[in-house]
């Protein structure tokens, strides 16, 4: 009996993976494989576990044959199975072959895992797979002018973008493909993505930038397809008819059924529908560049941050804030005033090991960076309050940890709140209902005690990571409940159950980014600094409402 994963397999796929770990398949065969697994992650999966087994079998053969060698395919399917093409990391030469007698013992072995594991009524796969993060995607959004997307797409800069069609309706975006290759797009354009090295211009204007890293990527026209051979060129498509013409390099032309053209900088070509190409006059169509737009993209993000300054000034005159940390002065003082007025200097912060960076407005506004484990900034906010509001613009560019802090109380004493991201890509907010009780589910640790923890789904994966994010979670004992928010939106809702009820609720001493708890007499402290950016936080002692949300968002957010 073998795994469903193995049965699964056609018969030329498994002949396929046993000659290849046999080290005798031909190099038909070899190419057949590796053409397979671009397509079918079943089958990269697959041959990842028997890798695993195959290699397992080899270390256990070392003492009997010291020239056992380790495949460079295993390392292929293991750390990077979707961008690395499978040509290019091996050769059908590349595995030496293992003499008869120890091959047919490790077949016999295989054999053997094989049916070992499938009779194990808890097991599906000859292995425990990995739980490495993954991403999906194989291009990014970098940068958008004046972009306006169908009605029923959105996307933001540094949108990560896999397998799909893109219709941008007006304005000039970016895409740079993970191949290296850089398209400038100018609406109205469809667009339609199929790998890190091959795209279509179904309709509109593009511009190519191929360095030679990326040489060999396609982009197709309705009738026509350009390979790029270390370039820049640009392409319209309108109504069916295309145009192209080099920039600089070449590129190989391939239209309809005609043979292939290699044109050089200065070539200009029509492309017809139905009919034959035709060499013409350059110079007499515009393509998008983005250079041009630098400028006016300065003009544009200087007006967004002017914009965010009279927020920013706006929301200081609140008086519900406890405290509002801009981060965005520019000298290397320590301090980080609380803007929230009436100023009072005795709740300014201290940088402890937090680095000033670029914040949502390269150049013109400061964040903080929490990257190294003792980074912080050290607050002090005493009072007693009804209800919290944590709001920060924030950067996330992995979750490593367990628990990545955004603000933390420093002892969590009773009515004290964490404010976090665990790893899992959920937000989370606490409050200690009552230090001095044990918590039911764990009465003999004292250092847990009787808190009450509030999550929402997962919110972030790795693909968002260098995003900037609205976040914001909401203690409402008033009305027993919390709420967390992303981009002014209320994703999840809570009810405080009445075991948990508190309505006197503090701060004190507290740390955003980090929680080091300082009073402690041990020196080891738990590593649970935020890695990524904060680019301002506001803690108000009102429970802000969906509504109030959504208009702190759109007020506060970058337009560009």
């Amino acid at each position: 009996m073998k795994p469903d994963s193995w049965k699964a397999l056609s018969r030329d796929e498994q002949n396929w993976i046993g000659d290849y770990l046999d080290g005798t398949i031909d190099p038909e065969a070899f190419a057949s494989l590796q053409d397979r697994m671009k397509e079918s992650p079943e089958l990269r999966a697959t041959m990842r576990r028997c890798l695993h087994i195959d290699d397992s079998l080899r270390e256990f053969a070392e003492d009997s044959l010291a020239d056992s060698s380790q495949s460079s395919i295993a390392s292929w399917v293991d750390e990077t199975p979707e961008t690395i093409p499978f040509s290019e990391t091996i050769s059908s030469g590349s595995r030496r072959a293992i003499p008869v007698a120890i091959a047919a013992g490790l077949a016999f072995l295989l054999g053997l895992v094989f049916m070992f594991v499938a009779s194990r009524p808890d097991s599906s796969s000859p292995v425990v797979e990995n739980d490495e993060p993954s991403a999906e995607g194989f291009a990014a959004l970098t940068r958008l002018f004046d972009a306006e997307w169908a009605t029923d797409e959105s996307h933001r800069e540094g949108d990560t973008l896999g397998a799909e069609s893109i219709h941008l309706a007006s304005g000039t975006a970016e895409i740079q493909f993970f191949s290296g290759a850089t398209m400038t797009v100018e609406g109205p354009s469809r667009i339609s993505l199929k790998s890190a090295w091959e795209a279509s211009c179904l309709e509109g204007a593009v511009r190519m930038q191929v360095p030679p890293a990326a040489r060999g990527f396609k982009l197709h026209a309705p009738s026509s397809e350009i390979v790029d051979l270390g370039t820049e060129f640009g392409l319209v498509v309108r109504e069916g008819k295309s145009h192209v013409e080099v920039i600089d390099g070449e590129i190989a032309l391939r239209h309809r059924d005609e043979e292939e053209t290699i044109l050089e900088k200065g070539d200009a070509l029509d492309l017809p529908v139905e009919g034959p190409s035709e060499k013409i006059e350059n110079g007499r169509v515009s393509f998008p560049d983005a250079k041009r737009f630098d400028s006016r993209a300065i003009e544009q993000r200087r007006s967004d941050f002017d914009r965010w300054k009279s927020h920013r000034d706006s929301l200081a005159g609140d008086d519900r804030l406890i405290a509002y940390y801009t981060f965005d002065q520019r000298s290397n003082e320590p301090l980080i005033p609380n803007l929230a007025l009436p100023r009072n200097p005795e709740l300014d912060g201290a940088t402890i090991l937090a680095e000033r960076v670029d914040g949502r407005w390269t150049g013109m506004k400061q964040a903080l960076e929490f990257r190294r484990p003792g980074s912080r900034v050290r607050v002090n906010l005493p009072g007693e309050f009804s209800a919290f509001s944590f709001v920060a613009w924030v950067r996330i560019d992995s979750l490593d940890r367990w628990y990545n802090a955004l603000f933390m109380a420093d002892s969590y004493e009773t009515g004290e709140p964490h404010w976090q991201i665990r790893d899992d890509g959920s937000m989370m907010v606490s409050v200690m209902v009552d230090d001095s009780r044990p918590n039911p589910k764990n009465p003999d640790g004292p250092a847990i005690r009787f808190q009450r923890l509030y999550f929402s789904p997962p919110m972030w994966d790795p693909s968002m990571s260098g995003q900037w994010l609205h976040l914001a979670s909401v203690i409402d004992p008033q009305n027993k409940r919390v709420s967390h928010y992303v981009n002014g939106e209320r994703i999840s809702r809570e009810e405080i159950k009445p075991e948990y009820y508190i309505d006197e609720l503090r701060i004190g001493s507290a740390e955003i980014g980090n929680w080091g708890q300082p009073f402690r007499e041990d020196p080891v402290f738990a590593i649970r600094n935020l890695n990524g950016r904060m680019d301002e936080i506001a803690i108000f002692k009102t429970a802000l409402q969906d509504e109030e949300m959504a208009s702190l968002y759109e007020r506060s957010r970058s337009l560009r």
